[in-house]
C-alpha cells in the first residue's frame, strides 16, 4: 500500500503550452460542439476517472502513474487511461434497481453500437484483471459522431438497454441506453470518450495538463461534475 501511495503522489509531468499542445488542434473542428453531462442522475455518481495525460507507459504497480487535465494522479486517472469513467454509487445493488440512464451529450448521428453482452464483468483478485465469468469481455456501446466527425463513446452499457440504432439522429438529452458493467469493467460505470475526426482522444475537460478551452458546456470545478445543460 505505502508502493502506492508513492507512486500515486509522485510528481505530475509539466502542464503543456497551451502555444505548443497538440490538444489545442481539436478545437478547430469543434464550432460550436459543446457537450452535456451525459448522465440523467448525476447525484448518483461519486468518482470520475480521467484521461491520463502523461506521455509515457508504465506497467505493473506503476499502471497507477497518470496525470489528470488538473494534474491529479491515480485514483482520478490511470495509465494510458482515454476516457472519463463516472462510477455509479451504489455500485451492484443501484443496477439492479433499474440503474441509470446514459444519455447523448450532444446532437448528432447514431455511427455504431453493440447489445446483448454480458453486463456483470468484474474485478478478479485472482489475477488483477477482469473476469466476466467465462464469457466473451466485450462491451454493449454506442458511438454517436457529431458535426465536424467529433465522435463520442459511451461504453459499459447494460444488457439489452441501448435504446437508438444505427443512423438514428438522435438530440442532446436523448436516452442511448443504461449504466452497466459490460466489456472490460470492473463495476458498474459510463466510460465516455471523445476522439477528433483524425481519431485523436480529446479530453473534454479544459486544465493546465491538457487545453485551455472545455468541450463541456458548463465544466465546474474539478471536484464537481460537470453541468447537464444541452446547448445544441
Amino acid at each position: 500500500m505505502l508502493i502506492w501511495l508513492a507512486l500515486a503522489c509522485k510528481e505530475p509531468p509539466d502542464p503543456v503550452d497551451s502555444a505548443d499542445s497538440a490538444d489545442t488542434a481539436p478545437e478547430v473542428l469543434r464550432g460550436a460542439l459543446s457537450f452535456a453531462l451525459p448522465l440523467a442522475e448525476p447525484e448518483a455518481f461519486d468518482q470520475v476517472v480521467g484521461v491520463d495525460h502523461d506521455p509515457e507507459v508504465h506497467e505493473g504497480i506503476e499502471e497507477l502513474l497518470c496525470t489528470d487535465y488538473a494534474g491529479r494522479g491515480f485514483p482520478w486517472c490511470y495509465d494510458e487511461h482515454d476516457g472519463s469513467d463516472y462510477l455509479l454509487e451504489g455500485s451492484w445493488d443501484r443496477m439492479d434497481a433499474g440503474s441509470v440512464a446514459v444519455l447523448a451529450a450532444a446532437s448528432g448521428e447514431v455511427v455504431d453500437l453493440d447489445d446483448g453482452n454480458y453486463d456483470r464483468c468484474h474485478g478478479d483478485l485472482g489475477t488483477g484483471g477482469v473476469s466476466c465469468d467465462g464469457h466473451p469481455r466485450r462491451a454493449n456501446y454506442v458511438i454517436i459522431e457529431h458535426a465536424g466527425g467529433v465522435r463520442s463513446r459511451y461504453w459499459h452499457l447494460k444488457t439489452d438497454s441501448v435504446a437508438v440504432t444505427i443512423g438514428q439522429q438522435v438530440a442532446c438529452g436523448e436516452v442511448l441506453g443504461l449504466v452497466g458493467s459490460s466489456g472490460n469493467s470492473s463495476q458498474p460505470h459510463l466510460h465516455f470518450e471523445v476522439e477528433g475526426a483524425d481519431g485523436v482522444v480529446i479530453d473534454p475537460y479544459a486544465g493546465p495538463w491538457s487545453q485551455p478551452e472545455t468541450w463541456w458546456a458548463e465544466q465546474n470545478d474539478p471536484e464537481a461534475l460537470p453541468g447537464t445543460t444541452c446547448v445544441d
